[in-house]
């Protein structure tokens, strides 16, 4: 029996990790068992941590780099790890920057046809920068070429964030997504909100799950898969020298004591602006004094929201954007606790 794959795609900061929480919900609703697959850039994990904590469910995770890429040898032994729990559907969240094209054509491979099989392919949109990503990332040719490439290959498109612009614009968004792609369904919404249901038709409780095989054995070995990627399409952390085109990751992490100077909310998220463009996200679970309670904060689109959170590691941020200069960043955020 094959298991069917959803495949969530979208730029950073456009509402992937929400809409991937909300069908987890939705999957426990349905009486489906959901297997997760979550790659992140950055060496620290911060939207699987989110997912175990809102969602309480345990996340196959790849960190470091992408799994179109750098990680894709790695793709069969995690997709193995899920089956072997016998999981109703899979859902695999990609990074921003990641080509859904290349894990399509892995699912179609020799060694996933028989036991997956592609349900639907979803792309996010942030309406508030979409048409800015082409001219904005223009000295990045490979950047631009896979954001089309997330249009192109989806079946499913969802403007998200659709409030905050005018509807002038969602109508030139809309234009911009016809130029490549005709066919995908098209919706405008706001925190994520899709008709889940229709996602989900089709799927169904396997029947007996206590005597499905287990497929680890049949993928025993990990398959190393060449990128077809041009131009050297590598992600990776800037902590590695490795890097996506010009998009790479830092990591930053706060002092063992804090000084008597306290961190406040206003500073953090003028440290995000400082950066200009060359920031395109940063999440982390950061705690604004010695002793007080983490909380979640995430940058993206010009925008920084806080959430409570129940973390309980050391407080970190990761940092992920284009050419940054990983021994600045790092002193500027020094800078802050002085």
């Amino acid at each position: 029996m094959q298991t069917p794959v959803i495949l969530l795609s979208g730029f950073l900061g456009s509402g992937k990790t929400t809409l991937l929480l909300s069908l987890i919900q939705e999957s426990k609703r349905r009486g489906l068992r959901p297997g997760i697959l979550m790659n992140e850039l950055g060496k620290r994990d911060v939207d699987g941590t989110i997912l175990e904590e809102h969602a309480d469910i345990q996340v196959e995770k790849l960190l470091d780099g992408c799994v179109c890429c750098s990680r894709k040898s790695e793709l069969p032994d995690s997709l193995a790890l899920l089956l072997d729990q016998q999981p109703d559907v899979i859902y695999i969240e990609l990074t921003g920057v990641a080509d859904p094209d290349e894990i399509k054509t892995a699912l179609h491979g020799p060694e996933f046809r028989d036991c997956l099989k592609l349900h639907h392919t979803i792309t996010l949109l942030d309406a508030e920068n979409a048409l800015e990503y082409a001219s904005r990332f223009s000295a990045d040719k490979q950047l631009v070429r896979t954001l089309r490439k997330q249009l192109e290959t989806a079946d499913l498109i969802t403007v998200n964030k659709s409030d905050l612009v005018s509807r002038d614009m969602l109508a030139k968004i809309e234009n911009m997504v016809r130029k490549h792609n005709m066919t995908a369904k098209l919706t405008f919404t706001t925190y994520s909100r899709i008709p889940l249901p229709d996602l989900l038709q089709g799927i169904s409780p396997k029947k007996s799950n206590s005597h499905a095989p287990t497929v680890a054995g049949a993928i025993s070995k990990p398959v190393q898969v060449h990128s077809a990627h041009p131009d050297g399409h590598r992600h990776g952390s800037s902590e590695t020298s490795g890097s996506f085109s010009r998009v790479g990751t830092v990591t930053l992490t706060f002092p063992r004591q804090y000084p008597e100077r306290k961190l406040s909310r206003e500073c953090l998220e003028s440290f995000f602006q400082s950066w200009g463009d060359s920031l395109m996200r940063a999440k982390g679970h950061v705690a604004l004094d010695q002793g007080g309670p983490v909380r979640l904060v995430q940058y993206a689109g010009g925008r920084t929201s806080w959430e409570d959170s129940r973390y309980p590691g050391s407080p970190y941020l990761v940092c992920i954007g284009m050419d940054l200069n990983e021994t600045q960043l790092k002193e500027t955020w020094a800078a802050l606790f002085r």
